[in-house]
């Protein structure tokens, strides 16, 4: 259901708000608001004739 590499990463970051005594649950409340607010956000990065388009739906 859940990839192996969200499970960590979210293990580390409880850890991690923990350490700096960051409430865990306002803390993946906000990291979640973050995430539902990216669909539709498009990055365009160029440097010299290398550009790197990222849309994310």
């Amino acid at each position: 259901m859940f990839s192996p590499v969200v499970v960590l990463a979210v293990l580390v970051a409880a850890v991690a708000c923990l350490v700096y005594r960051v409430s865990v649950v306002r803390a993946l409340g906000t990291g979640w608001r973050i995430v539902s607010a990216l669909p539709g956000t498009r990055v365009d990065v160029e440097q010299g004739r290398t550009a790197v388009l990222v849309t994310i739906r």
